[in-house]
């Protein structure tokens, strides 16, 4: 019997906890949501929109940040093989596979989710869904039904979603075709520009 010896790599596919763990904390829902409830109070419908869409589209674009920041410092099996694909197809595969990994990465740490909805993944679009929005539930809790109704809070998705591609060097238009008062779910598209 002869002594084999292996060279065994042990693999994490799973996003690493204490990297959740620091993006929760650092972008806990709750606490936005009480500063939000709080900069409203006594305000107008126009002056919540604007207070809104500025404490909203800076959070996303700090979430966002450092969510890729984060997730490039914990990489994992799976973003490594994701990383291997691009470059085997000389940057092809960028588009939408290295987005909806921070994107994912950014709703599992914050929201009360297993799983981002993905629409749809492919050469031309991303398309994902929020079903049960933690923060939507929030601002609707702290601030009431009406508030809620103007959906200040989508400017941090989309600014984090246009932040990510940016951040990415990658042209896309991003919208919000549906929305929770209208749907009953948010979904977000990232098109190929």
């Amino acid at each position: 019997m002869t002594d084999i010896q292996y060279d065994i790599k042990h693999y994490s596919f799973e996003l690493n906890a204490e990297m959740l763990k620091l993006l929760s904390d650092e972008f806990d829902v709750d606490k936005l949501t009480s500063r939000f409830a709080e900069a409203i109070k006594g305000k107008t419908e126009s002056e919540i929109e604007t207070i809104g869409k500025e404490l909203f589209e800076s959070y996303g674009r700090d979430w966002m940040k450092k969510t890729r920041k984060l997730g490039e410092e914990y990489p994992d099996r799976t973003y490594e093989v994701l990383l291997e694909a691009v470059d085997k197809t000389d940057g092809y595969l960028k588009f939408a596979l290295v987005p909806q990994r921070f994107i994912e990465i950014a709703y599992l740490s914050t929201q009360e989710i297993s799983i981002l909805p993905i629409v749809e993944n492919n050469h031309d679009r991303l398309i994902y869904r929020m079903v049960n929005c933690k923060t939507f539930n929030k601002i609707k809790e702290k601030c009431g039904e009406k508030v809620a109704g103007l959906l200040c809070c989508k400017h941090a998705c989309l600014t984090a979603c246009r932040t990510i591609h940016q951040d990415l060097e990658i042209d896309a238009l991003i919208s919000m075709p549906a929305s929770i008062p209208m749907e009953g779910y948010c979904q977000f598209e990232a098109k190929r520009a």
